[in-house]
Protein backbone atom coordinates (compact mmCIF):
# COMPACT_ATOMS: atom_id res chain seq x y z
CA UNK A 1 0.00 0.00 0.00
CA UNK A 2 1.10 3.27 -1.10
CA UNK A 3 2.19 6.17 1.88
CA UNK A 4 -0.91 8.48 0.27
CA UNK A 5 -2.96 5.74 0.99
CA UNK A 6 -2.01 5.37 4.35
CA UNK A 7 -2.06 8.88 5.00
CA UNK A 8 -5.85 9.33 3.59
CA UNK A 9 -6.59 6.35 5.26
CA UNK A 10 -5.52 7.74 9.01
CA UNK A 11 -6.92 10.65 8.29
CA UNK A 12 -10.20 9.32 7.59
CA UNK A 13 -9.75 8.25 11.72
CA UNK A 14 -9.52 11.64 13.07
CA UNK A 15 -12.78 13.45 14.28
CA UNK A 16 -14.24 15.98 11.53
CA UNK A 17 -13.87 18.51 13.71
CA UNK A 18 -10.49 18.58 14.00
CA UNK A 19 -9.51 18.31 10.21
CA UNK A 20 -11.21 22.21 10.13
CA UNK A 21 -8.96 24.65 8.09
CA UNK A 22 -9.76 26.69 11.11
CA UNK A 23 -8.19 23.92 13.88
CA UNK A 24 -5.56 23.52 11.44
CA UNK A 25 -4.52 27.24 12.20
CA UNK A 26 -5.12 27.83 15.72
CA UNK A 27 -2.96 23.93 16.03
CA UNK A 28 0.11 26.31 13.63
CA UNK A 29 -0.65 28.85 15.76
CA UNK A 30 -0.44 27.16 19.50
CA UNK A 31 2.78 25.12 18.09
CA UNK A 32 4.79 28.83 17.28
CA UNK A 33 3.62 30.26 20.61
CA UNK A 34 4.95 27.27 22.81
CA UNK A 35 8.29 27.14 20.73
CA UNK A 36 8.66 30.96 21.81
CA UNK A 37 7.72 30.44 25.18
CA UNK A 38 10.16 27.78 25.34
CA UNK A 39 13.12 28.95 23.29
CA UNK A 40 12.98 32.49 25.13
CA UNK A 41 16.47 33.34 27.44
CA UNK A 42 18.30 31.55 25.17
CA UNK A 43 22.21 32.91 24.12
CA UNK A 44 22.21 35.33 21.32
CA UNK A 45 24.72 34.01 19.80
CA UNK A 46 25.07 36.87 17.09
CA UNK A 47 26.13 38.62 20.10
CA UNK A 48 28.85 36.42 20.82
CA UNK A 49 32.17 37.83 18.99
CA UNK A 50 35.02 35.56 18.59
CA UNK A 51 38.91 36.57 16.91
CA UNK A 52 41.48 33.80 16.43
CA UNK A 53 45.03 33.33 18.15
CA UNK A 54 47.40 34.49 16.05
CA UNK A 55 50.97 35.00 16.07
CA UNK A 56 52.89 38.28 15.64
CA UNK A 57 55.44 40.55 17.67
CA UNK A 58 54.27 41.88 20.98
CA UNK A 59 55.92 44.57 22.95
CA UNK A 60 55.99 45.85 26.52
CA UNK A 61 56.09 49.71 26.64
CA UNK A 62 55.56 52.34 29.37
CA UNK A 63 53.93 55.61 28.33
CA UNK A 64 54.56 58.89 29.60
CA UNK A 65 54.48 62.77 28.84
CA UNK A 66 56.93 64.80 28.36
CA UNK A 67 58.93 67.90 26.83
CA UNK A 68 61.61 69.05 25.11
CA UNK A 69 64.75 70.35 27.88
CA UNK A 70 68.38 71.33 27.40
CA UNK A 71 71.00 69.53 28.85
CA UNK A 72 72.49 72.61 30.14
CA UNK A 73 70.16 75.19 31.01
CA UNK A 74 69.90 77.69 34.10
CA UNK A 75 67.02 79.79 35.78
CA UNK A 76 68.36 82.92 36.54
CA UNK A 77 67.64 84.60 39.73
CA UNK A 78 68.79 87.82 41.13
CA UNK A 79 70.85 87.53 44.77
CA UNK A 80 69.70 90.76 46.01
CA UNK A 81 66.25 92.66 45.58
CA UNK A 82 65.66 95.75 43.73
CA UNK A 83 64.92 98.13 40.89
CA UNK A 84 65.58 97.03 37.42
CA UNK A 85 67.65 99.61 35.46
CA UNK A 86 68.97 97.32 32.72
CA UNK A 87 68.14 94.62 30.55
CA UNK A 88 70.32 94.05 27.75
CA UNK A 89 68.92 90.84 26.31
CA UNK A 90 65.61 89.38 25.29
CA UNK A 91 64.18 86.44 24.02
CA UNK A 92 66.16 84.23 21.46
CA UNK A 93 69.27 86.23 22.11
CA UNK A 94 72.38 84.04 22.30
CA UNK A 95 74.47 84.29 25.50
CA UNK A 96 78.19 84.00 26.56
CA UNK A 97 78.97 82.21 30.02
CA UNK A 98 79.63 85.47 31.86
CA UNK A 99 77.88 87.80 29.71
CA UNK A 100 75.37 90.24 32.04
CA UNK A 101 71.83 90.01 31.36
CA UNK A 102 70.52 92.65 33.74
CA UNK A 103 71.40 95.20 36.49
CA UNK A 104 69.67 96.50 39.72
CA UNK A 105 69.35 100.40 40.96
CA UNK A 106 73.22 100.23 42.05
CA UNK A 107 73.54 103.73 44.56
CA UNK A 108 72.21 101.98 47.66
CA UNK A 109 74.85 99.05 47.46
CA UNK A 110 77.43 101.87 46.66
CA UNK A 111 75.96 103.82 49.58
CA UNK A 112 76.19 100.26 51.99
CA UNK A 113 80.29 100.00 50.71
CA UNK A 114 80.96 103.42 52.10
CA UNK A 115 79.93 103.25 54.82
CA UNK A 116 81.05 99.31 55.85
CA UNK A 117 84.32 101.05 54.79
CA UNK A 118 83.95 103.68 57.15
CA UNK A 119 83.24 101.36 60.15
CA UNK A 120 86.16 98.99 59.24
CA UNK A 121 88.31 102.05 59.56
CA UNK A 122 86.73 103.12 63.10
CA UNK A 123 87.09 99.46 64.01
CA UNK A 124 90.27 99.25 63.29
CA UNK A 125 91.38 102.42 65.42
CA UNK A 126 89.41 101.30 68.27
CA UNK A 127 91.69 98.21 67.99
CA UNK A 128 94.83 99.90 67.84
CA UNK A 129 93.88 101.92 70.94
CA UNK A 130 93.52 99.13 73.05
CA UNK A 131 96.66 97.08 71.87
CA UNK A 132 98.34 100.41 72.59
CA UNK A 133 96.94 100.56 75.88
CA UNK A 134 97.99 96.87 76.54
CA UNK A 135 101.39 97.32 75.46
CA UNK A 136 102.05 100.43 78.07
CA UNK A 137 100.68 98.07 80.94
CA UNK A 138 103.59 96.64 83.29
CA UNK A 139 103.06 93.17 83.94
CA UNK A 140 100.69 90.69 81.90
CA UNK A 141 97.93 90.93 80.12
CA UNK A 142 94.97 91.62 82.89
CA UNK A 143 91.43 89.63 82.65
CA UNK A 144 89.65 93.05 81.72
CA UNK A 145 92.12 93.64 78.96
CA UNK A 146 92.01 90.75 77.60
CA UNK A 147 88.25 90.95 77.58
CA UNK A 148 88.93 94.95 76.01
CA UNK A 149 91.12 93.08 73.12
CA UNK A 150 88.55 90.50 72.57
CA UNK A 151 85.34 92.42 72.06
CA UNK A 152 87.57 94.87 69.73
CA UNK A 153 88.88 92.33 67.71
CA UNK A 154 85.44 91.09 67.32
CA UNK A 155 84.04 94.26 66.37
CA UNK A 156 86.68 94.79 63.69
CA UNK A 157 85.72 91.16 62.14
CA UNK A 158 82.16 91.74 61.98
CA UNK A 159 82.87 95.73 60.13
CA UNK A 160 85.08 93.45 58.02
CA UNK A 161 82.77 91.01 57.05
CA UNK A 162 79.98 93.84 56.64
CA UNK A 163 82.07 95.38 53.88
CA UNK A 164 82.50 92.17 51.74
CA UNK A 165 78.81 91.48 52.07
CA UNK A 166 78.42 95.27 50.67
CA UNK A 167 80.84 94.32 48.05
CA UNK A 168 79.19 91.01 47.16
CA UNK A 169 75.81 92.89 47.23
CA UNK A 170 77.08 95.18 44.94
CA UNK A 171 78.66 92.53 42.48
CA UNK A 172 75.18 90.64 42.29
CA UNK A 173 73.08 93.91 41.33
CA UNK A 174 74.11 92.67 37.79
CA UNK A 175 73.23 89.33 36.82
CA UNK A 176 75.61 86.87 35.27
CA UNK A 177 74.70 84.14 32.85
CA UNK A 178 76.50 80.88 34.43
CA UNK A 179 75.68 79.44 30.82
CA UNK A 180 76.06 79.87 26.92
CA UNK A 181 73.12 79.88 25.20
CA UNK A 182 69.71 80.86 24.11
CA UNK A 183 67.60 82.72 26.25
CA UNK A 184 64.37 81.17 26.25
CA UNK A 185 62.50 83.33 28.62
CA UNK A 186 62.74 86.53 30.31
CA UNK A 187 60.58 87.99 33.04
CA UNK A 188 61.66 91.54 33.72
CA UNK A 189 61.91 94.91 32.38
CA UNK A 190 63.64 98.12 33.57
CA UNK A 191 61.69 99.93 36.33
CA UNK A 192 60.42 96.54 38.07
CA UNK A 193 60.99 95.96 41.61
CA UNK A 194 62.68 92.71 41.88
CA UNK A 195 63.00 90.45 44.69
CA UNK A 196 64.91 87.25 44.89
CA UNK A 197 62.84 84.72 44.83
CA UNK A 198 61.53 85.76 40.86
CA UNK A 199 62.48 84.58 38.30
CA UNK A 200 64.32 86.54 36.04
CA UNK A 201 65.39 84.91 32.85
CA UNK A 202 66.35 81.06 31.74
CA UNK A 203 69.31 80.47 29.73
CA UNK A 204 69.52 77.23 27.59
CA UNK A 205 72.28 75.33 25.75
CA UNK A 206 70.12 74.59 22.28
CA UNK A 207 72.49 72.79 20.81
CA UNK A 208 72.19 70.11 22.92
CA UNK A 209 68.74 69.07 23.87
CA UNK A 210 66.80 66.12 25.37
CA UNK A 211 63.18 65.09 26.18
CA UNK A 212 62.50 64.47 29.65
CA UNK A 213 59.65 62.25 30.69
CA UNK A 214 57.27 62.28 33.55
CA UNK A 215 56.96 58.53 34.53
CA UNK A 216 54.28 57.42 37.21
CA UNK A 217 55.86 56.08 40.29
CA UNK A 218 54.26 52.43 39.79
CA UNK A 219 56.24 52.33 36.70
CA UNK A 220 59.52 53.66 36.98
CA UNK A 221 60.62 50.45 38.87
CA UNK A 222 61.14 48.95 35.37
CA UNK A 223 62.79 51.73 33.54
CA UNK A 224 66.33 51.18 32.62
CA UNK A 225 69.32 53.04 31.45
CA UNK A 226 69.63 52.07 27.46
CA UNK A 227 66.08 51.09 27.42
CA UNK A 228 65.09 51.92 23.18
CA UNK A 229 61.94 54.46 22.94
CA UNK A 230 60.24 55.74 20.76
CA UNK A 231 58.89 59.53 20.96
CA UNK A 232 55.98 61.51 18.92
CA UNK A 233 55.97 64.87 19.41
CA UNK A 234 52.65 67.18 19.52
CA UNK A 235 54.70 69.70 17.01
CA UNK A 236 55.25 66.19 14.39
CA UNK A 237 52.54 63.99 15.27
CA UNK A 238 53.07 61.92 12.12
CA UNK A 239 57.08 61.32 12.58
CA UNK A 240 58.25 58.99 15.43
CA UNK A 241 61.91 59.72 16.95
CA UNK A 242 63.83 56.97 18.06
CA UNK A 243 65.65 57.14 21.26
CA UNK A 244 66.99 55.52 24.51
CA UNK A 245 66.72 56.34 28.33
CA UNK A 246 70.07 57.32 29.95
CA UNK A 247 69.08 59.23 33.32
CA UNK A 248 66.50 58.22 35.49
CA UNK A 249 65.49 60.05 37.67
CA UNK A 250 66.31 59.56 41.90
CA UNK A 251 64.08 62.05 43.77
CA UNK A 252 60.29 61.94 42.64
CA UNK A 253 57.82 65.17 41.37
CA UNK A 254 54.15 65.86 41.99
CA UNK A 255 53.18 66.80 38.52
CA UNK A 256 50.58 69.10 37.46
CA UNK A 257 47.51 66.60 38.51
CA UNK A 258 49.36 65.62 41.97
CA UNK A 259 50.57 62.77 40.99
CA UNK A 260 54.13 61.44 42.11
CA UNK A 261 56.50 61.05 39.53
CA UNK A 262 60.18 60.81 38.24
CA UNK A 263 61.87 62.54 35.79
CA UNK A 264 63.25 60.11 32.73
CA UNK A 265 65.56 62.01 30.35
CA UNK A 266 65.69 60.26 26.84
CA UNK A 267 68.17 61.49 23.77
CA UNK A 268 66.65 63.70 21.02
CA UNK A 269 68.55 64.21 17.60
CA UNK A 270 68.70 66.85 15.53
CA UNK A 271 68.28 70.29 17.55
CA UNK A 272 68.19 72.59 15.00
CA UNK A 273 64.83 70.71 14.05
CA UNK A 274 63.49 70.49 17.17
CA UNK A 275 62.67 73.36 20.37
CA UNK A 276 63.02 73.85 23.75
CA UNK A 277 59.57 73.21 25.34
CA UNK A 278 57.92 70.93 22.72
CA UNK A 279 55.42 68.62 24.59
CA UNK A 280 54.92 64.89 23.57
CA UNK A 281 54.73 61.63 24.72
CA UNK A 282 56.90 58.61 24.63
CA UNK A 283 56.65 55.00 24.52
CA UNK A 284 59.54 53.50 26.30
CA UNK A 285 60.30 49.59 25.40
CA UNK A 286 60.29 47.33 28.66
CA UNK A 287 60.46 43.94 26.83
CA UNK A 288 59.73 42.43 23.39
CA UNK A 289 58.74 38.76 22.40
CA UNK A 290 58.64 37.79 18.33
CA UNK A 291 56.37 35.07 16.90
CA UNK A 292 54.46 35.17 20.06
CA UNK A 293 51.03 33.40 20.82
CA UNK A 294 48.69 36.44 20.82
CA UNK A 295 45.20 37.09 21.85
CA UNK A 296 43.23 40.80 21.97
CA UNK A 297 43.55 41.97 26.06
CA UNK A 298 39.62 41.76 25.84
CA UNK A 299 39.51 38.11 25.58
CA UNK A 300 41.33 37.31 28.99
CA UNK A 301 39.25 37.37 32.00
CA UNK A 302 39.71 37.02 35.89
CA UNK A 303 43.65 37.28 34.95
CA UNK A 304 44.48 33.85 33.91
CA UNK A 305 40.73 32.13 31.57
CA UNK A 306 39.61 32.56 28.10
CA UNK A 307 36.86 31.70 26.39
CA UNK A 308 37.41 28.83 23.65
CA UNK A 309 34.85 27.95 20.86
CA UNK A 310 34.72 24.67 19.63
CA UNK A 311 31.77 24.07 16.98
CA UNK A 312 28.76 25.80 18.44
CA UNK A 313 29.64 25.67 22.25
CA UNK A 314 32.13 27.47 24.46
CA UNK A 315 34.65 26.19 26.72
CA UNK A 316 36.26 27.95 29.46
CA UNK A 317 39.98 27.65 29.44
CA UNK A 318 42.95 28.33 32.13
CA UNK A 319 45.98 29.74 30.69
CA UNK A 320 49.30 31.28 31.12
CA UNK A 321 49.93 34.81 30.28
CA UNK A 322 53.44 36.37 29.25
CA UNK A 323 53.77 40.04 28.16
CA UNK A 324 50.95 42.34 27.71
CA UNK A 325 51.10 46.16 25.56
CA UNK A 326 47.55 48.16 24.88
CA UNK A 327 46.04 45.76 22.77
CA UNK A 328 47.54 42.63 23.14
CA UNK A 329 48.39 39.69 25.30
CA UNK A 330 50.64 37.01 25.05
CA UNK A 331 49.72 33.44 25.79
CA UNK A 332 52.73 31.20 27.24
CA UNK A 333 50.12 27.92 27.38
CA UNK A 334 46.50 26.46 27.22
CA UNK A 335 45.97 27.90 23.35
CA UNK A 336 46.96 26.87 19.80
CA UNK A 337 47.28 28.96 16.58
CA UNK A 338 44.05 30.11 14.77
CA UNK A 339 41.69 28.77 18.49
CA UNK A 340 38.76 31.17 18.18
CA UNK A 341 38.89 32.61 21.44
CA UNK A 342 35.92 35.29 22.48
CA UNK A 343 36.24 38.64 22.96
CA UNK A 344 32.42 40.00 23.20
CA UNK A 345 29.53 38.92 24.44
CA UNK A 346 30.71 36.85 27.98
CA UNK A 347 27.26 37.42 29.46
CA UNK A 348 25.71 35.31 26.38
CA UNK A 349 27.81 32.35 26.84
CA UNK A 350 25.89 30.25 29.66
CA UNK A 351 22.71 31.76 28.73
CA UNK A 352 20.50 28.50 28.61
CA UNK A 353 16.38 28.88 27.10
CA UNK A 354 13.16 27.58 28.53
CA UNK A 355 13.67 24.06 26.22
CA UNK A 356 17.35 23.38 26.98
CA UNK A 357 16.65 23.77 31.46
CA UNK A 358 13.66 21.59 31.04
CA UNK A 359 15.04 19.01 29.13
CA UNK A 360 18.74 19.53 30.62
CA UNK A 361 20.41 20.14 27.31
CA UNK A 362 24.20 21.96 26.55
Amino acid sequence: MSVTKIIKKLSKKIPKFLRSKRTLVLAVILIIALSFVLSRGGAKKDAIKTVPVTRQTIVSEVSASGKIGSLNSSILHFAVSGQVVWVGVKEDDYVRRGQAIAALDRERFEIAIRQAEQDVVAADAELAKVYDDISKASDAESFDNRIKRTAAEAKKNKAFDNLKKAERDLKDSTLISPVAGAVVSLNVKPLDNIFTTADVAKVADTGNIEFVAEVDETDVGQIKPDQPAKITLDAFPDQEIFSTVFSIGNESIITSTGATAFEIKLSMPDPQVYRIGMNGEVNIELSKSENALVVPVEAVFDEKFVYVKRQNKFEKREIEVGLSSDFAQEIKLGLGENDQVVTDGFNEINKKSLFDRIFKRG
